[in-house]
């Protein structure tokens, strides 16, 4: 069973697993058999004891210090968002953004009305999707529109089926998630629950990767449309306390291009 309630400890024993001797300029040894670095390993990279940083890793430091936490990511090459999250985990990261738009439904629309031509969503913290416009709706056949969860649907059969590269989507959703998610709210919880039986997002969990939503292309197979390649493109609005905004685009004069326009057209939008 995983535990999904991440702590200190579970992530920092996650990036030492994955960050090899050759990645901090230490010689790997004939026999090696640990999978990433040893504890003493990185104690001695931070300048710290190791019993410090064991009693670390085991939750037995009430409170590490900035100063700790900063030679830590220094050590494992933790990223900018990984350091964030190191930070958060050691309760001195800033808080995390509300869960609710401050906002009406009415305005969310009004956002993506502006996209006549371009399917768009948007997602709060926790994944549920807010809003989604009409043309996105359609292009998606339904799956993508207001009171479904993109982690949930990542993980349905459904995205299975017609993603081309689903592995990489489910990945980088995970990320994502566990970077922008809400942990004090019970929304949180619930969709953790809701896909906790699922073997795959348990194995993408337990390597405490995180990232912000990410731009990439995607292509699926959809019925009664055919195969699109759509670019996915992601943008934070400020003013809806940390809400995301997701775009889909397609090559000017693609087959793509010319199924999303067609629907446009279909739903009443003028050219």
């Amino acid at each position: 069973m995983v535990m999904y309630s991440a702590t200190l400890g579970d992530f920092l024993r996650a990036r030492r697993d994955t960050c090899q001797p050759e990645d901090v300029g230490l010689i790997r040894e004939a026999g090696r058999r640990v999978p990433g670095l040893r504890r003493d390993e990185v104690a001695r990279l931070a300048g710290m004891s190791s019993e410090y940083y064991m009693r670390l890793e085991q939750g037995r430091v009430g409170s590490p210090s900035r100063q700790v936490l900063d030679a830590i990511a220094r050590a494992l090459r933790l990223s900018v968002l990984s350091t964030d999250y190191l930070y958060r985990l050691a309760g001195i990261g800033a808080p995390r953004v509300s869960t609710h738009a401050p906002h009406a439904r009415e305005a969310l629309d009004r956002v993506l009305r502006r996209w006549r031509f371009t399917p768009a969503y948007i997602m709060d913290c926790n994944f549920d999707i807010v809003a989604a416009n009409d043309l996105m709706v359609a292009v998606s056949q339904g799956d993508i529109r207001a009171g479904v969860n993109a982690v949930q649907l990542t993980f349905s059969d459904d995205r299975r089926r017609t993603l081309d590269d689903w592995e990489r989507t489910a990945r980088e959703t995970v990320a994502a998630f566990r970077y922008r998610t809400d942990e004090r709210s019970s929304r949180h919880r619930e969709v953790l629950q809701s896909v906790a039986a699922d073997r795959d997002f348990a194995r993408l969990w337990k390597l405490h990767e995180v990232n912000v939503p990410l731009n990439y292309e995607v292509r699926a197979t959809v019925e009664g449309l055919g195969e699109l390649c759509v670019d996915i493109q992601n943008f934070t609005l400020p003013d809806f306390n940390g809400h995301t905004v997701t775009v889909y685009t397609a090559e000017e004069g693609s087959f793509t291009d010319s199924v999303i326009r067609n629907l446009a057209l279909s739903l009443g939008v003028a050219a």
